[in-house]
């Protein structure tokens, strides 16, 4: 039966005639096919190559740019310390060895800077202990008068009568830490070189200022830091065991060598060899097919190279990038065999994909193109700045430069010289640190380390300290101030000291020259419409000076906003103006009502 069917003229007559027609078309059609296929195929390797070279370009790039950011933040950190601990030495307190009044300051300062600095410590004339901060009075009992002597951070001052930073120094609790510290010098009279009565100094555990660096790394490039001194000794590092170690020595490079390949590790000891000559530059190192960029800076402290800065970024973007162009290689075979077979179907599907990716190429170009346009205006900006922090800089070195020309011509006058001198010593110093401030406001990195207090307290700490000043300077000026039973803030200490300082400094620049009168006060204010526990401090510092001048009252508490015969930057109010809103609080001023003076005030909320 199945023979007979198969024979059935029905089924020899259902062959379709392949004609010569045909055949072309099919062949042409075949042809057109191959041509689409390998076409795309190489399209698509070239595309997917330049992918990954901006992947790779974009990690370098990002590497270069954040161990340039940060050598400048760790630059600005040392130096900021150094001013601290300037101010300490300059105390009056410490001068006096009014240990009760010192060890409020000294921790107070070290308050300042306690995101970085372990304590801050006084030792006398002889390295001997005086005061240990933020420590109870049975641990100080147990530290005080230890001899550290023998410490460089003492030695080196006192020889110098310069600040000295150090490298690593395993302290007496076996942890190693890097130490900055100032000379206390008593001037005995003026033009005297002044005699060496102890140091202070500032303590920074590595890991700590290791970890403070490594929360400003882009989380999504898995960064790391590291940080070598000059001498090639690491002073922090991910692997803990490498720190106080030489890079160079036997340890650290026994453990690179049962991890690297020989090649890659040359390569490694020749970009530490090139960063420790005081250059910027990268490198890149491959391991097992993994590449990562090693990215190195100097970071220079007063002018003087201190040590090395170095972020290690591993290729991961550009790995993920090349892991996603393997598969879609897979899947772009796939379509080149049914482009073969179907090549009207293959062509569309080609066209589709060629779409998307220049879509996205496109996209991410514009992206690249906003970020570029954004970098420009950031840069504008910071030279706007700069500028203007130039000008206003000249001003008190050409006085110290001119005043150093007029001593030597006229030893005579030695007296009224110095005085000149260090009056514009301190301007400069104080315009130095209020731009710092200003660069940590606008760049985002003021951070406040907030604590419960007594602002009346605090109050009267700071009118102790002008009044003494005031006396100092012979001046007529009278402070007053009544301080309230009890008006707690939960605040950064450090920072409402430095608003209050700074509105009290504003009173006495803008007072009458032959006397005034400033009175500070504070109030509660309860909000209308409000619970009973939202309250505020009101404080104001009325003074009866020349007031407010109506052309500049519109842009008060802007930066460089200053117009009187007094001079000055206007940056202190410009501070404590961002100070007082960091803390949900306002600041403002206005001329007094009968024509004498201004009053500048801001309010807080009180702590519940």
């Amino acid at each position: 039966m199945y023979r007979k069917l198969v024979n059935l003229p029905l089924f020899k007559n259902t062959a379709i005639p392949l004609s010569k027609t045909n055949l072309a078309m099919l062949l042409a059609i075949a042809a057109v096919a191959m041509l689409l296929s390998v076409f795309s195929y190489q399209y698509y390797t070239f595309t997917s190559a330049k992918i990954a070279d901006i992947a790779s370009h974009e990690v370098k790039t990002n590497a270069q740019i954040q161990v340039h950011d940060l050598s400048q933040i760790l630059s600005n950190k040392f130096e900021s310390i150094s001013a601290l601990l300037q101010t300490l030495a300059d105390s009056p307190a410490i001068h006096n060895n009014e240990y009760k009044r010192a060890s409020i300051v000294i921790n107070t300062r070290q308050q300042y800077s306690n995101q970085l600095t372990d304590f801050y410590m006084w030792l006398d004339k002889n390295g001997k202990m005086n005061w240990l901060s933020n420590i109870n009075q049975s641990t100080y009992q147990k530290y005080k008068g230890t001899d550290l002597s023998y410490r460089p951070y003492f030695s080196v001052p006192r020889d110098t009568h310069a600040a000295y930073y150090s490298s690593l120094i395993e302290s007496n609790d076996k942890v190693p830490r890097l130490y900055v510290s100032y000379p206390i010098i008593n001037m005995t009279g003026k033009g005297s070189p002044g005699i060496f009565t102890g140091v202070v100094v500032a303590s920074i555990r590595s890991i700590t200022l290791g970890n403070v660096l490594q929360h400003q790394l882009i989380p999504q490039f898995n960064s790391t830091v590291g940080l070598l001194d000059r001498k090639g000794i690491v002073l922090y590092s991910s692997t803990p065991s490498f720190i106080g170690k030489d890079v160079f020595g036997k340890d650290i490079q026994s453990m690179l060598s049962s991890l690297l390949p020989l090649e890659a590790k040359d390569s490694l000891n020749n970009i530490i060899m090139n960063s420790l000559q005081g250059s910027t530059g990268s490198g890149d190192i491959s391991i097992q097919g993994k590449t990562s960029t090693i990215s190195y800076e100097p970071v220079n402290i007063n002018g003087k190279y201190f040590l090395t800065l170095y972020i290690i970024a591993p290729h991961n973007l550009a790995s993920d990038v090349g892991l996603l162009i393997n598969q879609q290689k897979y899947v772009s075979t796939i379509v080149v065999i049914v482009i073969a077979a179907v090549a009207f179907c293959i062509a569309f599907l080609v066209f589709l994909w060629n779409k998307r990716l220049k879509a996205t190429v496109d996209k991410r170009t514009a992206e690249l193109k906003t970020a570029n346009e954004q970098l420009k205006v950031h840069d504008k900006m910071q030279k706007e700045f700069i500028n203007v922090a130039s000008h206003e800089i000249k001003t008190p070195t050409q006085a110290i430069l001119g005043y150093s020309e007029l001593l030597q011509r006229h030893p005579e006058k030695r007296g009224q010289i110095s005085d000149a001198l260090y009056r514009n010593a301190n301007r400069l110093q104080r315009l130095t640190n209020d731009i710092l401030d200003v660069t940590r406001i606008e760049s985002q990195t003021l951070k406040l380390n907030k604590e419960q207090f007594n602002l009346a307290d605090l109050i009267s700490s700071v009118v102790e300290d002008f009044k003494s000043d005031i006396q100092k300077k012979g001046s007529d000026i009278k402070l007053f101030y009544e301080p309230n039973d009890r008006l707690v803030l939960e605040a950064d200490k450090g920072r409402i000291t430095q608003v209050i300082s700074n509105l009290l400094s504003n009173a006495i620049t803008f007072s009458k020259k032959n006397g005034g009168n400033i009175s500070i006060a504070t109030a509660i204010e309860q909000m209308q419409n409000s619970n009973d526990k939202d309250k505020k401090v009101l404080v104001s510092v009325k003074d009866d000076g020349t007031g407010v001048d109506p052309s500049i009252t519109s842009r008060l508490f802007t930066k460089f906003a200053s117009k009187s015969e007094a001079g000055g930057t206007g940056l202190g109010l410009f501070i404590s103006k961002s100070i007082i809103e960091a803390h949900g609080g306002r600041i403002w001023a206005e001329n007094n009502t009968d024509g004498k003076g201004a009053t500048f005030c801001f309010s807080l909320p009180l702590s519940r």
